[in-house]
């Protein structure tokens, strides 16, 4: 397994923490008969560390072990396990700000789909370098509309899987646009999500993002900004659009836990207003990071 390193001294090794060890990165494997390696049967979460606290990674073990229920995979460790090896494991490495990233999967077994049997879940956790997130001078991103449709009404959009083939695809047309992300659609037309954040556009003050019926990720970032939004007298809402829609919006903004609110300055080649409000939600983000 090969990970960037984390914050972390240069003489240090970095240690992952894999099925109940700490061990250095070089050293820890799986099995090929793993069927997260073979079928992508499996979960997991993204967050970031600050300060060396994991930031809301109360809401991010407990969105895992929804996942985890919901694809039957047995729980290897409770929410207080996971809590504790994940503040260990960064302790361990001396992280002050970095990625941490837990992994859940069925385990090794049997040839063919059936997850049915004595699987025992692979749970690897490890620590990666974090991109430096400065409010005051976020770079506006650069965005295409992708080719690649999601399904509306998913049940897995509650699930953060490790299938994810549409949205490498349309990576890989965003990589080949020239453009920072790409922005992906569901069969009726409407905007989801990005790649790996989710949407969302400013009208008269108003917040808006797709519904999870849209087929979009119940993002764990996205549910801080809703809260954010409400708490500083924004009013929220959640609606449907095309992407045509988003071109004389007032504001459009990515989220996610690395990379926290980006705000989108171009869209299929029309230049985007940039609203000042994106930046109040991104500073209000900070002072609750901050804080805890």
């Amino acid at each position: 397994m090969i990970y960037k390193r984390p914050c972390v001294p240069h003489t240090a090794r970095v240690i992952v923490f894999l099925n109940g060890q700490f061990i250095p990165e070089e050293e820890a494997v799986v099995s090929v008969f793993d069927r997260g390696f073979l079928y992508g049967d499996g979960i997991f979460e993204t967050l970031r560390v600050n300060n060396g606290k994991p930031f809301l990674i109360d809401r991010h073990i407990g969105r895992l072990q929804h996942g985890m229920g919901t694809l039957h995979i047995g729980e290897r460790y409770d929410f207080r396990q996971l809590l504790q090896h994940a503040t260990a494991l960064i302790a361990k490495n001396n992280s002050t700000n970095a990625v941490l990233r837990i992994h859940v999967t069925r385990g090794a077994g049997k040839r063919g789909y059936s997850p049915s049997g004595n699987y025992d879940p692979t749970v690897l956790m490890s620590l990666h370098e974090a991109p430096s997130i400065d409010p005051d001078t976020a770079r506006h991103r650069k965005l295409i509309t992708a080719t690649q449709v999601l399904s509306d009404h998913d049940p897995m959009s509650t699930v953060k899987t490790t299938n994810k083939i549409p949205h490498i695809l349309a990576t890989r047309e965003a990589e080949v646009a020239g453009a920072d992300d790409a922005l992906l659609t569901n069969r009726e037309g409407n905007v989801t999500e990005a790649t790996s954040s989710n949407l969302f556009w400013i009208n008269n003050s108003e917040i808006i993002t797709p519904p999870l019926q849209s087929g979009c990720l119940s993002g764990i970032t996205r549910g801080m900004v809703l809260e954010l939004a409400a708490s500083i007298g924004l009013p929220t809402h959640q609606l449907n659009a095309v992407p045509r829609d988003l071109y004389t919006a007032d504001g459009v903004f990515l989220t996610n836990s690395v990379s926290e609110i980006q705000p989108v300055g171009l869209l299929d080649g029309h230049d985007l207003a940039v609203s000042p409000l994106i930046h109040e939600l991104h500073l209000a983000y900070h002072e609750v990071m901050d804080a805890q």
